[in-house]
């Protein structure tokens, strides 16, 4: 019987592996696929304007637009999962807790005072050091004031005090983001403020995509190489400290890996919440709480969530775009809610 059961399993799960797979596939074939002003039948259209703008479109833009929802949705979704990880918080992610805000007001300063200089740099733009600073310090803020003391909540992490913490420090690099605009004198400064602060994939460049790969591989790299211990921490510190594990040496690691996984997303794609949120929970509702498992498998949820909602934003309203983070954020605040209102019982 026991054998039987351990098949069934692994035939269960191979089988929401396929099913997690065909849905990515079909996603990405659909975002380059749908939604321009032309089809990709007139990439051999004999009109030779109209042929090399549906070229121009599918073979140069769109694919590069699509690989950064790709790797955006998966950086913000492993992010997402090593957070609620660390904090034992559902609602935990980068969004939610001031992290990719904190990105935002750093790469807003690198360009207030140094301009666009990716050119100068190879096509790397200086500005994602600063979105990483920025990123850095806001986790580790965070980590620190979102700490309950010792007597009210043992040392550990009150969801109430973590959340109202993310949102204060989320409003107050908002407005130092401001700040930085009013007294800066780039006339279009405004203009990437106000991108950062929307979302959106209209400006990805093969450039950042190279960055966002490099640092979500090494991020994710230290993820997995923590996994068996991120399984002890879903107990509680106590039990994975008696289990050998170094609890203060592993929050550090993670909240590194994360916070350098969410500022290239910044400094990338702008601010898009919740997709840390979405991805990570629906997939533990598909494979369960093994770390091993859910940072993969939140990688390819996020990707597949990402590109399907930026799908949706350049073609719902033609020929208006909607800023990717507005649907996120239509889709993430009622489950958001939802969550919340869960409460203890998660």
């Amino acid at each position: 019987m026991e054998l039987i059961s351990k098949s069934t399993f692994y035939k269960n799960e191979w089988t929401r592996w396929a099913l997690l797979l065909v849905c990515f596939i079909a996603v990405v074939a659909f975002a380059l696929l749908w939604g321009a002003p032309l089809s990709w039948r007139d990439i051999w259209s004999p009109d030779a304007v109209r042929g090399e703008a549906a070229r121009d479109i599918f073979l140069h833009l769109r694919p590069t637009r699509v690989l950064a929802g790709i790797l955006v949705g998966a950086g913000l979704a492993v992010s997402g999962s090593a957070l609620q990880s660390v904090f034992r918080n559902p609602l935990a992610e980068p969004y939610l807790l001031g992290v990719s805000a904190g990105g935002a007001l750093g790469a807003t300063i690198a360009r207030a005072f140094m301009g666009n200089t990716a050119a100068a740099f190879g096509g790397f733009d200086p500005a994602i050091i600063a979105a990483f600073v920025g990123a850095l310090a806001t986790t580790f803020a965070v980590y620190h004031l979102g700490k309950g003391s010792e007597k009210y909540f043992g040392g550990g992490f009150d969801r109430a005090l973590l959340l109202l913490v993310g949102i204060a420090v989320s409003a107050f690099l908002a407005s130092l983001m401001t700040l930085v605009v009013a007294v800066a004198s780039r006339t279009d400064l405004a203009r990437m403020v106000l991108f950062w602060l929307m979302g959106s994939l209209a400006d990805a460049t093969s450039s950042g995509n190279w960055v966002m790969a490099f640092c979500l591989i090494v991020g994710l790299a230290i993820m997995l190489s923590s996994a068996r211990d991120l399984n002890a921490l879903q107990v509680s510190d106590e039990e994975a400290a008696s289990l050998g594990v170094d609890i203060g040496k592993l929050h550090r690691r993670l909240l590194f890996a994360a916070a350098l996984v969410s500022a290239a997303a910044v400094a990338l794609a702008g601010l898009i919440g919740f997709i840390g949120l979405l991805a990570p929970h629906c997939i533990r509702l598909l494979f369960g709480n093994d770390a091993r498992i859910t940072l993969v498998a939140s990688a390819f949820g996020g990707a597949i969530l990402l590109v399907g909602c930026d799908a949706l934003a350049r073609s719902a309203v033609p020929p208006v775009e909607i800023p990717v983070g507005i649907i996120t954020a239509l889709i993430g605040v009622p489950l958001f809610l939802w969550l919340a209102r869960k409460g203890s019982e998660l």
